[in-house]
């Protein structure tokens, strides 16, 4: 006689059997006792969780001669002959291997057709999400009316892959998967039967393994028994799996929080093709830490004793929350990596627990954000007065944007760089600039020069630069102009306090250029952004302009207008570059524009 499996031998028989399940096994038998069975269930889960095995019992409970009952007798031809596959009014399809158009078809064909010799002809479809399209769309019809000797038991996997039409015609039922004490008890029992003296914690080693199904422990205990003999102990699960357990995943994870990479690859089990059960088992391992760490000792989640709970909350602590996540995330990508290269996956698993096993140099996020803050606060605080300029200059810092004042001989003629379509204002008139940097100062000499016509004495230096200009030509705007004729940028006799920044002094532009036009300052700020200042020269981009927003932005006046306010801001002559976007792009060949758009910058022409 040929051997039967234990996976197959202890199958459930009867819903009392469904251990780890009993809210599905209730429900089942609840609907049975009403009389409320629905048409079509769809029974979902991970592999080994019971799908298949409740399906059948289902079938049982249908057709036994004593029923519909929820304690199917199991003696009965129709009983026995579901347990063994041979009924004929229990067709069992595999979605997998018929998945096209024509096989639902055919299903379509043959429930017309009354059951042979049971009550109900039950129709049950394995792994469902593998039906094509088309194949879903024949069922519909026939899945939402079926007739009422006919009864729908689809099982699944991936109930993602199912379509939504098909889950409304089901009444879904979902199998979890099953603790670790409810399948070592599993086995314990299924060890006793089988006269088999398993060592003490094998069936828990197990039950680990098997990660919630069944079905994989019996499986993994067949191999074990197969290998030792009625009489297996732990060590053999480590000769028999090259994954191994809880012991390698601890081992791994000590060697990882003491940046031990030599000792990562060491602890690795030197037979390969177990990788991403090893991962699997680091996973597991890890969320229990994490769980534990967060939730405290007591917590449900982690299904572990006593001691284990303490071993699980020293690693937390350990190793550090945070840490601990950002190794969830890592072999969670290196599994998706396995799957890409499955050939490779002794040299993923080895890249990336030597990763993880690298010494942290970074800050923690918490420590960077503090010193950001700290750092704004320093920078926003009140700025130090600019104080006077040596005779020698010494080298500015680099967020030091203000431009030096130079003596008007020395004055270099402002670069016209501009992209095309871009609109420059010109250049503020002479007496305006002069005005902003205030009189040139001679070279010092040791003994004063007589005034005469050809040499006359120094003027001496203002503190502050004078008044804006506010000439009618020069700050003429059909709304918000001033009522005096003084000028709206009037300057103080205090100190100017310095420039922070390119925002600090986009910022003091548009006020004081508020204080001219309040319209062109609005649209400045909704629309505009400064990208460059630098060299006497200030680059603002406009996108997203309106009709009546880009011809006053275009217009020559309000260009003067920006570029006398800026040189006030800056206490020198600056060339303002107003640039609109649309038309910008427009101009430009697709060539160009692309190049533009792959380095996040703008194209101008070296004129």
């Amino acid at each position: 006689m040929s051997y039967l499996v234990l996976a197959r031998k202890y199958r459930p028989r009867t819903f009392a059997d469904l251990v780890g399940q009993e809210v599905v096994a209730r429900t089942l038998q609840g609907a049975i006792e009403e009389d409320r069975v629905g048409h079509a269930y769809l029974f979902c889960g991970p592999r080994g969780t019971g799908k298949t095995t409740t399906a059948r019992i289902v079938a049982k409970a249908l057709n036994c001669v004593q029923g519909p009952t929820p304690n199917p007798c199991g003696v009965c031809d129709h009983c026995t002959g579901i347990d063994k596959g041979s009924d004929p009014d229990l067709i069992e399809m595999d979605a997998a291997s018929n998945r096209r158009i024509e096989d639902v078809r055919e299903l379509r064909e043959n429930v017309a057709y009354a059951p042979m010799r049971a009550r109900y002809k039950i129709y049950i479809v394995d792994e469902v999400h593998m039906m094509t399209k088309e194949a879903f769309n024949a069922l519909l019809k026939t899945l939402e009316e079926p007739p009422k000797h006919v009864k729908f038991l689809l099982a699944t996997t991936d109930p993602q892959k199912v379509p939504a039409t098909i889950l409304s015609r089901c009444q879904i039922l979902r199998l979890s998967p099953l603790p670790e004490a409810v399948i070592s008890a599993r086995l314990e029992h299924v060890f006793a039967k089988e006269n088999v003296r398993a060592e003490a914690g094998v069936s828990i080693e197990i039950a680990r393994r098997a990660r919630g199904g069944m079905r994989d422990a019996l499986s993994l205990a067949d191999q074990l028994l197969s290998l030792v003999g009625s009489e297996p102990k732990v060590a053999d699960l480590e000769r028999l799996a090259a994954e191994g357990g809880a012991d390698l995943a601890d081992r791994v994870l000590a060697c990882l929080a003491a940046s031990d990479r030599a000792g990562v690859i060491e602890a690795l089990p030197q037979g390969e093709g177990g990788e991403p059960e090893l991962v699997a088992a680091l996973l597991d391992r890890l969320r229990a830490i994490l769980l534990t760490g967060l939730l405290g000792r007591e917590t449900p989640l982690v299904q572990l004793d006593a001691e284990e709970r303490t071993l699980l909350a020293a690693q937390a602590e350990k190793i550090g929350l945070p840490r601990i996540e950002a190794w969830i995330e890592e072999l969670l990508l290196a599994r998706e990596r396995m799957a890409r290269l499955p050939t490779h996956g002794r040299v993923v698993l080895e890249i990336a627990l030597l990763d993880l096993a690298r010494v942290e140099t970074g800050l923690p996020l918490a420590d960077l954000e503090r010193r950001l803050l700290a750092l704004e606060a320093r920078l926003s605080g009140a700025a130090p007065l600019a104080a006077p300029r040596p005779a020698t200059p010494a080298r500015s810092a680099p967020d030091d944007l203000v431009p030096r004042p130079t003596p008007a001989r020395d004055v270099p003629p402002a670069a016209s760089r501009a992209a095309p379509a871009a609109f420059v204002a010109p250049p503020a008139p002479a007496a305006h600039a002069a005005a902003a940097r205030g009189p040139a100062v001679p070279a010092a000499s040791p003994t004063p020069t007589p005034s005469s016509p050809r040499n006359p004495a120094p003027a001496p230096r203002p503190t502050a630069p004078p008044p804006m200009p506010s000439t009618e030509n020069d700050w003429h705007e059909t709304e918000g102009a001033p009522d005096s004729g003084a000028g709206p940028a009037q300057t103080s006799d205090a100190p100017r306090p310095r420039i922070a920044g390119n925002a600090d002094a986009w910022e003091r532009f548009l006020d004081a250029l508020a204080k001219v036009s309040s319209s062109l300052a609005e649209t400045l700020r909704v629309r505009g952004k400064l990208v460059d200042l630098a060299n006497g020269r200030a680059l603002i981009q406009l996108a997203n302009l309106r009709e009546t927003e880009r011809a006053a932005a275009l217009d020559p006046q309000n260009q003067r207008r920006c570029a006398s306010v800026f040189s006030s801001v800056l206490g020198a002559p600056t060339n303002v570059v107003l640039e609109d976007q649309a038309i910008a792009k427009k101009s430009r060949d697709s060539y160009t524009g692309k190049v533009a758009e792959l380095f996040g910058g703008r194209i101008e022409d070296d004129a």
